[in-house]
């Protein structure tokens, strides 16, 4: 991935953007996959402090973010391309997938993507993820619609075209991946 300017780049997406992002999401899936297989019931439960989530809880916003990004990334399709509107995106493909992935700056989740507990245990909220991530990547694979002239609103990165809101998919996945890795590697961790 290179670093283009956000107002110059068009589309339609080029192979090499498809291919990556396809990529990308595959394996984001299979590492998230890997990073809670064979946990017990009290790993998966378990809370580095009272206000913090769980593995269950991670899966749980992971899924529901991948859910609600998907159906505005569908909504953004179906509304009339906007060529225009591209000025209104300040970020680069690149700055998107770093912005998304580090760890480095937290902020709060948005009330509909905060977990509430609707999965009893990891199985159950994988068995969502990957159902989501499916359509996810069929939609990534097929889309024959110019995705850089339909756009979602990002409540941080602002405005962002729908090829985009692809990669905070798949880069999203991977940051609460490594949230995962240090709530396992916390002293207190259920052995």
């Amino acid at each position: 991935m290179e670093e283009r300017d956000p107002a110059t780049t068009n589309g339609p997406i080029t192979p090499e953007e498809r291919t990556y992002v396809v990529d990308t999401l595959l394996a984001t899936r299979d590492a998230l996959r890997q990073a809670v297989s064979g946990l017990s019931d009290d790993q998966q439960r378990y809370k580095t402090a009272p206000d913090r989530w769980s593995i269950t809880a991670c899966m749980e916003h992971i899924y529901l973010v991948e859910r609600g990004i998907s159906k505005a990334i569908h909504t953004a399709m179906l509304a009339p391309a906007d060529p225009d509107r591209r000025m209104a995106i300040k970020v680069s493909d690149l700055f998107v997938i770093k912005a998304v992935r580090s760890r480095g700056v937290t902020i709060p989740a948005p009330t509909p993507f905060v977990p509430t507990g609707r999965f009893a245990d990891v199985p159950s909220a994988l068995e969502a993820f990957e159902q989501q991530r499916a359509a996810t990547l069929t939609f990534a694979e097929t889309a024959a619609a110019d995705m850089r002239v339909h756009f979602f609103e990002h409540p941080v990165l602002g405005t962002l075209d729908a090829y985009q809101a692809l990669l905070v998919i798949a880069s999203h996945g991977e940051r609460h991946r490594k949230q995962i890795e240090e709530i396992k590697a916390s002293t207190a961790f259920p052995a």
